[in-house]
Order: C-alpha cells, then structure tokens, then sequence
C-alpha cells in the first residue's frame, strides 16, 4: 500500500518512493556484516586483551616431535614417563597433555627419601626463542574429576636463569619462577621464586580465584620484569577471562642480562613431606599452551 504526503507534488512524490526503493533493495543485498566468535571449549572465554598481543610461540601437541617445538632439554627434566598426549575428537580441545599423580605421590623430595611413587613431572622448555623482559603465557588446565587438591601443588610459569626452583633462593642475578600453585579446595596463587623470598617461594595472590575438578580453566599471566635498581617488575593474572591478580613493585633481577627465557612446566603435588601426598591417583590435563608479547 502506497502512502502519499499531500506536502509533495506527484513528481516528488514518485521521486520518493524510487529512492526509497533503492535504498530497501541496497540493505536487502548488503546486510549488516558479522563475525562468527568459536567460544572456548566449556564455554570458557580468552582474555580480549590476549587477541591484541603478538604471538611469539604456540604449540597444541599436535605433532609427535612436540618435545622439540618447545625446546626442552631432556637433561634437565624428571617424571616423562607420566605425561602422555591424549586425543578426543569429540571435544573442542582435541589433543591434550595429561600428567599423572600416583596415589603416595608427592615432590621428588619425597619420592626419594620415602621410596615413594614419583608423580608429575617437570621440565624446562626455551621455546627455540630469544629471551625477553615481557611475555604472557596461556594455557588451558582440567583436573580430574576425582582430584583432591590436598594443601597444594605446583602449574607451570615462566622463568628465567638456573636458580629458580626447590627451596633455593635467587640473588638477582641467577635466576627466577612464576609458576603456580593450587591450595587447598582448590584455591590458586602464584608461586613465585624472587630475589626478595625468604623462604621457599612467595606466595601472590592465594585465594583470588579457584580451580574445579573436570573444568577446563583457561588461565594467563603477564609478567614484567623490573628495571634493574627499581621494584617496577609486574605480574598480572586472568582466569576465564577475568582478572584475578595485579601485582606490582616486584624485584625479579638485579641485571639486564636475566630475562625471561621460557616455559616451566613444573606440576606436582607438594611440599616437601608425605603431608602433601595425593591419597589417590589423579590426573590434570594441559592444552593449548601460547606464549605473546606483553603490554607493558
């Protein structure tokens, strides 16, 4: 049905409605362009800062020479045989690292002196990149449904230097860690090795955000190491998209020469005594690890 404006001749009046019909058939063959956004496994969300980062390294364990793509030093590391790459074509994360904890299974502390199962594993990985002073680290973490987080365990960080794990304190010039830990009922922090520890590590953050067994989590951090004389070096976390953690004033290193040089991955329950042992066998699963440039 036609509406006609009595305000208008006839001429404009069919002037009008040309236009008008122009301008229905032009949004009809151009409609408003959108984008298709894949959710997250579990419908877990990446942080919208991390898409706005360069990436630097990302592996997936897609390739059975994954070992080499993440430049690890077998020398180095313990607990290989409790990692497998797993596949789940039915899942949105189709390929997964999946570490094993034995039932008795603590640190290798405890494994030696209490004959022990040796459960977890560690090593570490340069990434077959030049070290830097800034880098965001990614991944994806599930633990067991079964999994009973006890009074804590260790998650990958990164680090830098040699001294960095097992009770040994850096001086700023040899070493430093940010890996995580869980806590009990699952709470997290990062468990960071610094030149300003006094005991072990330096706990950050304990309780800001929680693990659930059989979630997939998708978990960052951002660190910033500090200037040489300054305590400007910074650690930001996000868990599921949301930020958990800003922590600033931190000393990493007293020279230019100690950079972040990659991925420690370093997972097992303890502690140093069989009070930390998983009363069960469990396992968490890894995926999807990316390493990027931070924004400072």
């Amino acid at each position: 049905m036609k509406t006609k404006l009595p305000f208008l001749t006839s001429q404009k009046q069919k002037t009008l409605s040309i236009c008008l019909l122009s301008l229905t058939l032009f949004s009809c063959n151009n409609p408003t362009e959108t984008k298709t956004v894949l959710a997250r496994p579990s419908s877990l969300t990446q942080n919208q800062n991390s898409d706005r980062q360069a990436s630097v390294w990302a592996n997936n364990f897609t390739d059975t020479n994954w070992m080499e793509e993440w430049g690890v030093k077998k020398s180095a590391s313990w607990g290989l045989k409790n990692i497998e790459v797993m596949e789940n074509s039915e899942s949105k994360i189709t390929k997964y690292l999946r570490v094993r904890y034995p039932a008795g299974s603590a640190s290798p502390t405890v494994s030696r002196k209490k004959e022990a199962p040796l459960g977890g594993a560690q090593f570490f990985a340069h990434l077959n990149m030049q070290p830097r002073d800034a880098l965001r680290l990614s991944y994806y973490v599930r633990f067991s449904n079964n999994f009973d987080f006890v009074k804590g365990g260790k998650l990958p960080g990164l680090f830098g230097g040699k001294l960095n794990t097992g009770g040994k304190i850096p001086n700023g010039t040899n070493g430093f860690s940010t890996r995580y830990m869980w806590r009990r009922n699952g709470d997290g922090e990062v468990y960071a090795y610094l030149p300003t520890s006094r005991e072990n590590g330096t706990s950050l953050g304990r309780g800001n955000w929680k693990f659930k067994p059989g979630n997939w989590h998708f978990i960052e951090q951002e660190v910033i190491l500090n200037q040489p004389g300054k305590n400007d070096g910074r650690i930001r976390v996000w868990l599921d998209g949301k930020q958990v953690l800003d922590r600033d004033e931190l000393n990493f290193r007293t020279t230019n020469d100690l950079k972040i040089e990659g991925i420690l991955f370093s997972t097992f329950f303890g502690g140093g005594d069989p009070s930390w042992a998983t009363p069960k066998d469990v396992y968490a699963d890894f995926a999807n690890f990316s390493v990027s440039s931070a924004s400072y």
